[in-house]
């Protein structure tokens, strides 16, 4: 048998060529493999939540605080490790770093601080960690941060604010000065201008310092700016003395300029937080009578009750002929006429000019008089009030005409003419008021009064309803308006706005009839 060799390289190709393809893996991935290896293992990330909080300590500056941080969840926190940096700026100081260790709460350190749960050091999910300084304040840039050693991380870190309270601005004290350029603190004085403090505090340390207010009762309706809520201040400008002290101060304007009759007036105070949390208080403001700063003695408010509210001055009394109007520059003195110039021309009209230095305004009535007393015989006769109609007109054809109200019904109280007080100046008094005195009976038109050849005793009765204590006529009428009756309030409950029936006699005048 014969064998024939033939030379075939078609399978050598293959086989070469798989040989290739598995070395080239194999280098290849033995490459990544080299490098992945190469590659750095990272770190351990911590997984941590907290939250915190922070309220003052007490009140004033600094007002210390108490921080609390909740671990919420996330990796425990080992006791060697672990630090808490509490950091603190005040303002534009430098900051400054505090660093506590984990341990369970300890009240007696300097700083208390520590786990407040659970019983050992490490920090666990669920439990709080505290920290009290007494030296921060709540308005102090406060950062916690909490940081692992070992692994050189920062574990958390949290700006702390204070929490927003629920409580309401607290009026510590409140008091008045009388004399604020003396270091002690004296009473009021009338006509000397007076301060007024308030010491404000928040337990929650959200003041609105712009929210402080007083009140001055004495000025409510009065029209004037003084009748609307006074801001108090604490920012060192006179007349507060030391900024930022929590005292608050109202004065040096002419609504602290008191008379005697603002004795016992209320003054309203009030204070607001930023969260619109609201209290008030009130002081009861009490003047005394001038005693220093010179000026010119006065007659204390009290004694004016047993004088009179309603005085007339020397020269304030003249007679007008009834032919004339009311406001004719014709006019007679009193003190020695004949009987001829008081009964011609019309009858005489008497005029007495006075005016109120009382804590009340006066509402006259038609039983107000002038009543002549003659010394020559048994005669007492009233010439009573009327009521000035038209300035134009003669007195005796539509001028005057019948003071309002009924004589038979002394209930019926009507008024025409009112004596207000004087805010500012009870010595002063309030506006002069015209009284006019022509009518033989009370309420009645019957002019003129016969004179006769006598000496006669002049003596004024005022007679009508005092108003509130310490209330201008102004005040009354833009509390109640136009048609305020004092005899509605004769028995209110509320002392404020209770009235009384008025009655005086004034010793005048005598006059001589020839």
């Amino acid at each position: 048998m014969k064998v024939i060799l033939r030379e075939d390289e078609s399978g050598v190709s293959e086989v070469i060529g798989t040989i290739l393809i598995l070395a080239m893996t194999v280098v290849l991935f033995s490459t990544i493999i080299i490098w992945v290896t190469n590659i750095p293992t990272p770190t351990a990330q911590s997984r941590l939540d907290m939250e915190s909080t922070m309220n003052p300590v007490g009140v004033g500056f600094p007002s210390g605080v108490n921080i609390t941080v909740r671990h919420l969840g996330g990796d425990r926190l080992q006791p060697g490790p672990t630090r808490v940096y509490v950091t603190s700026q005040r303002g534009t100081n430098p900051p400054v770093n505090d660093i506590v260790l984990l341990h369970p709460y300890n009240g007696a350190l300097a700083t208390p601080s520590g786990l407040v749960d659970g019983s050992d050091s490490v920090w666990d999910a669920g439990e709080r960690w505290a920290y009290k300084s007494f030296s921060l304040d709540v308005k102090d840039a406060i950062t916690i941060t909490v940081v692992d050693l070992t692994k050189s991380t920062v574990e958390w870190r949290s700006a702390v604010n204070v929490a927003a309270g629920d409580r309401p601005p607290v009026f510590v004290e409140k008091w008045t000065d009388g004399v604020p350029s003396t270091s002690g603190i004296d009473t009021v004085q009338e006509r000397i201008n007076f301060n007024l403090y308030a010491k404000v505090v928040d337990p929650d340390n959200d003041l609105n310092k712009n929210s402080v207010y007083a009140n001055l009762s004495i000025w409510f309706g009065s029209g004037n700016s003084c009748g609307i809520a006074q801001k108090m201040r604490d920012d060192g400008v006179a007349p507060d003395r030391v900024a930022n002290d929590g005292i608050f101060t109202l004065g040096g304007t002419v609504c602290t300029i008191p008379s005697l009759f603002w004795d016992g007036s209320i003054i309203l105070l009030n204070a607001t937080d930023l969260k619109g949390h609201a209290s008030n208080t009130r002081l009861v403001l009490s003047v005394g009578p001038q005693l220093s700063g010179g000026g010119v003695q006065t007659i204390p408010s009290q004694l004016w009750q047993y004088i009179g509210y309603i005085q007339i001055k020397a020269g304030a009394v003249w007679v007008t002929n009834m032919n004339q109007p009311y406001n004719t520059a014709t006019t007679f003195q009193p003190y020695r006429i004949t009987a001829a110039t008081l009964n011609g021309n019309g009858g005489a009209m008497f005029h007495f000019k006075m005016e109120n230095h009382g804590n009340r305004t006066i509402f006259i009535d038609g039983w107000t008089a002038a009543i002549l007393s003659s010394a020559n015989r048994a005669s007492v006769k009233g010439l009573y009030v009327v009521k000035p109609t038209d300035p134009n007109k003669a007195a005796n054809a539509g001028g005057v005409t019948a003071y309002p109200g009924i004589a038979a019904n002394p209930a019926n109280f009507q008024y025409a003419q009112v004596f207000d007080i004087n805010i500012l100046d009870q010595e002063t008094g309030g506006t002069p008021v015209d009284v006019m005195c022509a009518a033989q009976n009370a309420f009645a038109a019957d002019w003129p009064y016969n004179f006769r050849a006598e000496s006669l005793f002049v003596n004024i009765l005022v007679s009508g309803m005092a108003g509130p204590n310490g209330m201008s006529y102004t005040q009354i009428l833009n509390r109640w308006g136009a048609a305020y009756n004092p005899i509605d309030h004769i028995n209110d409950v509320d002392p404020t706005t209770r009235t009384m029936w008025y009655a005086q006699v004034i010793p005048f005048i005598g006059i001589v009839v020839y």
